[in-house]
């Protein structure tokens, strides 16, 4: 609370204003004075400003810390409600792309035309730049919720119309029919047991690999030959892996084995039954895919390795996991399965992503019939009275 007083000096009368003020850095309350005041009106004036002002100060509290102090209070609090995988990506996230632009500023100086050139960056380095800049917009609302902050810089900042990148998806690589009938043949003929179950089960089920490697025997339906998805697997940087539920409800769903592929995957679960006895093993998950020394699932990066080999090996166009899950996409399509269908079959959680498979599979459809007609008219023309018939105008009568 202000208090005032008046006071003599050679050039007149003036009034003071003592007023106990909160230190921005330290929070500490200190003393002050205000002099120099012709009326006490002036001065009660401007003590209600100064008491406005400290209150600010005593709110903002951590206004004058750096963002990345108040993000690691964010990260905190974010990471007790979400899984290990997405603590992950986030933290490589803003270690590289959030961190660098924000991280050694204070709060109190980042400004709307900071973040304002901040997304005008980001949208010519990233197609889909706007998860990372929310991640960034999150950590301003923190601060605003736990009163470091007034308001958020980013409010009333706006997304460019155009950007340097297209808005459509990238879709893999993917194989025809032919390809995937000679893959499967090959695999089949000269590799082992692990390899055909494990990429004819990716190819005619269109799992992601996450999905693939968390399957466990208790997952396989012996009265149905159905297939149950409900989970993902995700290994940790210490090497430990997690079982985790998949990213979205629409991921969770049942799929029906066709006889070969049913009894491969019944094959290898028996292959890895001898396996336990061999070594008196009882894992407590026993999954279907597993490394035979540690009888542990294999890292999310070994399907794709292995896959790039294969390809190498039998003259295929090289192609990504993913790649078999939109070849599956493909065939389904060819086959005349519809859209809705399969967009369950993959677990898509919005239709826009299965119709951007569908999108691109149709075109190169088209590309490909426009390319047999052109080779078409280019060949020799053979005499017939048929085609002279079709191109002679008709007799006037």
């Amino acid at each position: 609370m202000a208090s005032f007083a008046k006071y003599k000096t050679a050039n007149g009368e003036f009034w003071m204003i003592r007023i106990t003020l909160t230190d921005p850095v330290t929070q500490e309350k200190k003393a002050t004075t205000r002099r120099g005041f012709t009326k006490l009106s002036e001065a009660k004036m401007v003590a209600k400003r100064l008491e406005l002002e400290d209150q600010k100060v005593k709110l903002n509290s951590k206004a004058h810390f750096t963002f990345e102090s108040i993000f690691k209070e964010f990260e905190q609090e974010y990471s007790t409600h979400l899984k290990a995988s997405t603590i992950y990506r986030k933290a490589i996230d803003f270690k590289k792309w959030i961190l660098p632009t924000f991280g050694n500023k204070r709060l109190k100086d980042i400004t709307k035309q900071d973040c304002q050139k901040y997304i005008q960056f980001m949208s010519t380095q990233l197609k889909s730049y706007k998860p990372i800049v929310i991640q960034a917009r999150n950590v301003f609302d923190f601060a605003v919720r736990n009163n470091y902050i007034e308001a958020s810089p980013f409010d009333n900042t706006v997304y460019p119309k155009n950007t340097f990148f297209e808005e459509e998806e990238k879709i893999d690589k993917f194989w025809n029919k032919e390809q995937s009938l000679y893959f499967l043949k090959a695999l089949k003929e000269n590799e082992n047991l692990k390899y055909y179950a494990m990429f004819r089960t990716l190819l005619l089920t269109g799992l992601r690999k996450g999905e693939l490697l968390a399957l466990q025997e208790k997952d396989i339906d012996d009265q149905t030959q159905n297939l149950t998805v409900n989970k993902t697997l995700y290994y940790n940087a210490d090497n430990s892996f997690e079982i985790l539920k998949p990213k979205t409800k629409t991921s969770i769903r049942e799929l029906h084995l066709d006889d070969e592929t049913y009894h491969t995957l019944k094959n290898l679960i028996r292959q890895n039954k001898k396996l336990r006895l061999q070594y008196n093993v009882q894992p407590k998950e026993k999954f279907i895919f597993i490394k035979e020394t540690s009888f542990d699932p294999f890292r999310n990066s070994y399907t794709n390795e292995v896959l790039t080999k294969l390809c190498k090996r039998y003259g295929l166009p090289r192609i990504t996991v993913h790649g078999l899950r939109h070849s599956c996409a493909s065939l389904l399509f060819a086959a005349g399965v519809d859209v809705k269908v399969v967009q369950k079959l993959l677990g898509h959680a919005h239709i826009e992503t299965t119709m951007n498979v569908y999108t691109h599979v149709t075109t190169e459809q088209v590309e490909k019939t426009t390319d047999l007609l052109i080779n078409y008219l280019n060949e020799p023309t053979k005499k017939s009275s048929d085609v002279q018939t079709m191109f002679t105008s008709p007799k006037k009568q």
